[in-house]
């Protein structure tokens, strides 16, 4: 990487040279593959004007690894009153004239509905007119898989009311459209347009979540949303002031796990008396640790010394069965490290 940043520098290579692919096959209408990686998308044709959720959510959070792309146009709102009206008129006389052909009847009712409702709620409820467009691609270094991801994506959005077609003979633009260039290729806008009012434009929002990774935290669990990891640091007082903690949950969702978790990693250090820990654990309640401390005792993790003075004292260490447990909360911080630093 050095010799080439320095190539660049001396003139030698363009920057594009350094970035640009080694081949691009696009013989297969399915797919394009580049660098021997094959990469295939869809294009979301149609889905609910009204909707009162994140309509991507089930995607963005499916754990795939995609591009997602949404474009918006806005359209002028007086202009597009005006064409409303006209069509609203051309179609209400066709209504009038279409007497046997009862699809035809329907289709014409739904345009003549449709455009009726869009400019009343341009009219009286200050809504605006958008074209949206949503494109989809995923990748893979096997067609295989890449075909099992498609057809994932698919049925995730097929499930929230959306119609998706692939973009068969149109990959290469797809694969274009969905790169951070800010680029809607003219041919997938004629298959992908939208229309959709302000109201509805919210649930379009892609981001739902965001990822919560402290750089001494300790992982406590899973994001709902995009199932990225949690990783807390409780004991950081420049950032929390005067953290306290509630811990809620269904029966089995992890509360002792998580309460048991932040016993191991003080006894981890050395032993510990019931007070101190209650007081570095701030907000825990007595009863909390007690049991927690009770059932680790219980299992073998943790030893309980009464030391005979006045006043008398209890100390909890690490067992050697816990000790056992050094590598595997090691190796943990060692993972959770790495993870801060590349994903």
């Amino acid at each position: 990487m050095q010799k080439k940043s320095k190539e660049i520098k001396e003139g030698k290579i363009e920057e594009k040279d350094y970035i640009v692919p080694a081949y691009i096959n696009e013989t297969n209408p399915k797919y394009i593959e580049i660098d021997g990686i094959f990469y295939g998308g869809i294009i979301c044709t149609d889905y609910y004007r009204e909707y009162n959720e994140i309509i991507l959510k089930n995607i963005i959070s499916s754990n795939i690894n995609m591009n997602l792309s949404i474009f918006y146009e806005k359209k002028d709102k007086y202009k597009t009153i005006r064409d409303l009206t006209y069509h609203i008129g051309n179609v209400g006389v066709d209504l009038k004239t279409i007497k046997e052909n009862t699809q035809d009847i329907d289709i014409a009712k739904y345009s003549y509905d449709d455009a009726k409702y869009i400019r009343k709620e341009m009219q009286i409820n200050n809504e605006e007119l958008y074209f949206l467009y949503i494109y989809v691609t995923t990748f893979s270094n096997d067609i295989k898989e890449l075909e099992y991801l498609l057809n994932k994506i698919e049925g995730i959005a097929q499930s929230k009311g959306m119609q998706t077609r692939r973009a068969n003979f149109r990959q290469e633009q797809l694969f274009t459209s969905c790169l951070p260039l800010m680029e809607n290729n003219e041919d997938l806008k004629q298959v992908g347009k939208r229309n959709i009012l302000t109201s509805g434009l919210i649930s379009t929002y892609p981001f739902i979540s965001s990822s919560i990774v402290e750089e001494k935290g300790i992982y406590i669990g899973n994001n709902m949303y995009n199932n990225s990891l949690i990783l807390i640091d409780r004991y950081n007082t420049e950032k929390y002031k005067n953290a306290n903690m509630c811990i809620f949950g269904t029966s089995g969702a992890g509360k002792s796990f998580y309460t048991k978790l932040l016993i191991l990693r003080n006894l981890l250090t050395r032993p510990w008396r019931f007070n101190e820990l209650k007081k570095n654990l701030d907000g825990i309640s007595q009863k909390v640790l007690t049991d927690s401390l009770r059932s680790m005792e219980e299992d073998g993790l943790i030893t309980r010394t009464v030391f005979p003075e006045v006043p008398p004292h209890v100390e909890y260490a690490l067992s050697d069965l816990g000790e056992t447990m050094r590598p595997i909360l090691d190796a943990m911080k060692e993972w959770g490290t790495w993870y801060k630093e590349n994903c």
